[in-house]
């Protein structure tokens, strides 16, 4: 795992009980996309399992959003 990537998961570990659980998907988008933007999570998604359910689904639905962003373009 990448330290980006470990970075991310304590950081999720430390924040998610203050973080009202209807709002927690988003929050956890807003997360990937800050790290996505200044760091390098490009192998979150071999990391995916390690993350609880909720940061897990973000994951999926963030970078399977960037698939079809990239499909798009052919």
């Amino acid at each position: 795992m990448s330290p980006d990537v470990a970075l991310l998961s304590e950081v999720w570990d430390l924040v998610k009980n203050f973080v009202h659980i209807k709002e927690r998907f988003d929050v956890c988008d807003g997360m990937l996309k800050a790290f996505e933007e200044h760091s390098d999570i490009s192998d979150i998604e071999m990391y995916k399992n390690e993350f609880d359910r909720i940061m897990k689904a973000a994951i999926v639905a963030h970078f399977s959003d960037d698939l079809l962003d990239e499909d798009d373009d052919d």
